[in-house]
């Protein structure tokens, strides 16, 4: 049988209740012990490498479960871990991971406890897929294989809450087989292998009516890189736009948008603030790389190579 290794971090998926409410207390051994026939599709091998919520896990956890897991003498790596920061985990994981096998992030969005538990379902079509993908990094959760870059977690309670809007899933699990469309996954391999500690880069939502004072702290607060998730199709207010610029004069500035699908625009509306006016700024467009991932991408790209993270982003968004 293939030979799969588990590791568990915590999160809903390992909660139980509490006096003050639910709490992540279960291990890699028990989340494992409670998937019927798991046994039949696999050899398990079970570690817990952490228990707390998905908030709290940092970059040199994920930095050292990757590590760990480019170097396990395995067929496949599950990763259970909570949902909260799941499409940012496993995005990072994508930048930092060199393994040849599969590595595959899954969770639950309802406790062991509750009525419908969604856990031991989750882990079994992770390890499935575990078993039989050919290599690179995937969330699986609900039946679906989602890739790292697409996926974000679009309800606070759904078991549908992982939705890959642009692309919709890679591939889903039916009837007990994988199935998984021919696909290349957009970030070159281990491209943040070599990262020790990221540069701190801020991300900052526009709205209507946004003043700019937190905006103009930016610089001053010693961040080396600013994303600002921008309205629609990539616009600000006029106040933004020469706040943006005058920050984009010393640090790298990248505009996304704040819906859920689509890319940012280039080359349509050029009224001040809009995509043309905001480039002609300075600003880089993200493609149709979304906020929370920018930010990651921006701050690796910084600390790898910093004087080329312009070519090197414009390269990674034209492959997405």
């Amino acid at each position: 049988m293939p030979k799969i290794q588990v590791y568990a971090l915590g999160g809903t998926i390992a909660m139980t209740p509490t006096a003050s409410g639910m709490v992540p207390s279960l291990g890699a051994a028990e989340l494992v012990a409670a998937v019927p026939g798991l046994g039949e599709l696999a050899d398990i091998s079970a570690e817990t490498f952490a228990t707390i919520a998905s908030a709290n896990l940092s970059f040199l956890q994920i930095k050292a479960l990757c590590e760990k897991a480019s170097l396990a003498q395995c067929d496949g790596i599950v990763v259970t871990q909570g949902t909260d920061t799941l499409e940012e985990t496993s995005f990072l994981a994508s930048l930092i991971y060199t393994g040849d096998a599969p590595l595959i992030f899954t969770g639950a969005m309802r406790t062991p406890e509750q009525l419908g538990a969604d856990g031991p379902s989750n882990i079994y079509n992770a390890v499935l897929a575990a078993c039989d993908a050919e290599g690179g990094v995937y969330v699986v959760m609900n039946g679906e294989v989602h890739d790292p870059w697409q996926v974000a977690k679009s309800h606070t309670s759904s078991l549908a809450s992982f939705r890959s809007e642009d692309r919709g899933p890679v591939g889903h699990i039916s009837e007990g087989a994988l199935y998984l469309e021919v696909h290349e996954q957009q970030i070159p391999i281990g491209i943040g292998a070599a990262v020790t500690e990221l540069p701190p880069v801020a991300l900052l939502p526009a709205g209507a009516e946004f003043d700019i004072r937190i905006l103009e702290q930016v610089v001053g607060l010693g961040y080396k890189g600013l994303v600002i998730e921008a309205l629609g199709a990539g616009h600000l207010s006029e106040a933004w736009a020469d706040a943006a610029e005058t920050i984009a004069k010393t640090i790298p500035v990248i505009f996304t948008s704040r819906c859920a699908s689509g890319p940012v625009f280039e080359n349509t509306y050029g009224y001040k603030g809009a995509e043309i006016d905001l480039i002609e700024r300075g600003l880089m467009p993200g493609g149709n790389i979304k906020s929370r991932k920018a930010r990651l991408l921006l701050s690796v790209l910084l600390t790898d190579n910093a004087l080329d993270w312009e070519s090197r982003f414009l390269a990674i968004k034209a492959s997405f």
